[in-house]
């Protein structure tokens, strides 16, 4: 009963807090991002992103240790970038979660590190720019879809803070699996690349259902689709494929759990169910 009492209060406070954000807001929709919150313990998230979440973890035992590598991957990625010298980000399709966004880890090693959070779910979008107030005149949030290139990049926010003359890096973590047509996918991905200083930088990452076993993956894919939610599992090498003009760092693409791992222990076979990737927009060497 106390359980239960809990769980009503977390779902009135979250309904609570999307009204007054001005989030417009049917919280008897899922959403994906909604329900990787829950699943990295964060509460922007509704009892019918809790049900979903439930639902993907009985198909999938573990599947929430798949999403914290997923995240762990974008921290990591974040931190080379800055090594690299990118001390301005675009997150794409950035979502909600219970961990360190982007802006948090740029911006603990380079205070002067500036931010764009591009996500088409409302509450995301309310959530971050909460989340972001106390930094808001280096961190700005676009309620837009990743795959309107110039509408991103056009942008107020975008054009206040970033400078597209210089190298940007592009995070588009966990995202791209909820894009069911890979043409599509590559296009953007492209149009990005395109338009973007060179030495900018891709990473990203994708659920594979090879390692995770087809018909469990095939399961997940229609649990989502019951609950109008995207999702497509493409293999590595249909990941590499989407890549187009962006060139993979020499260690290409790897399982999230095996792309620059920190410490020696092995990783989780949860580990193994999606890749990720760092990708550059090379420098002109030259005369042609």
């Amino acid at each position: 009963m106390t359980s239960r009492g809990g769980e009503n209060n977390t779902v009135m406070a979250t309904q609570e807090a999307a009204h007054e954000w001005g989030a417009p807001v049917d919280v008897d929709v899922p959403s994906l991002s909604r329900i990787y919150d829950h699943l990295l313990g964060g509460g922007h998230n509704f009892a019918s992103d809790r049900a979903v979440a439930d639902a993907i973890m009985a198909l999938a035992p573990g599947y929430d240790v798949f999403v914290r590598e997923s995240r762990a991957f974008v921290r990591r990625a974040v931190l080379h970038m800055l090594t690299a010298g990118i001390e301005q980000f675009l997150d794409l399709g950035a979502g909600l979660g219970g961990v360190r966004h982007v802006h948090e880890l740029a911006q603990a090693e380079q205070p002067r590190a500036c931010v764009v959070y591009v996500d088409h779910d409302p509450v995301a979008v309310a959530g971050l720019e909460l989340i972001i107030h106390g930094a808001d005149s280096s961190t700005g949030v676009i309620e837009a879809d990743l795959r309107h290139v110039d509408e991103v990049l056009n942008h107020a926010v975008t054009t206040r803070l970033l400078d597209l003359t210089r190298p940007v890096g592009v995070v588009a973590g966990s995202v791209l699996h909820c894009l069911p047509d890979a043409e599509e996918v590559a296009a953007t991905l492209a149009g990005y690349h395109d338009r973007l200083a060179p030495g900018s930088l891709l990473a990203a990452s994708h659920a594979d259902g090879i390692l995770l076993g087809l018909e469990t993956a095939a399961a997940v894919e229609d649990r989502f689709s019951k609950s109008g939610i995207t999702f497509v599992h493409r293999s590595r090498r249909e990941f590499a494929d989407l890549l187009g003009p962006w060139q993979p760092h020499p260690d290409g693409v790897a399982p999230v759990g095996l792309w620059r791992p920190e410490g020696l222990a092995l990783p989780v076979r949860e580990c193994l169910w999606g890749n990720a990737v760092l990708a550059g927009r090379r420098k002109p060497t030259g005369r042609a």
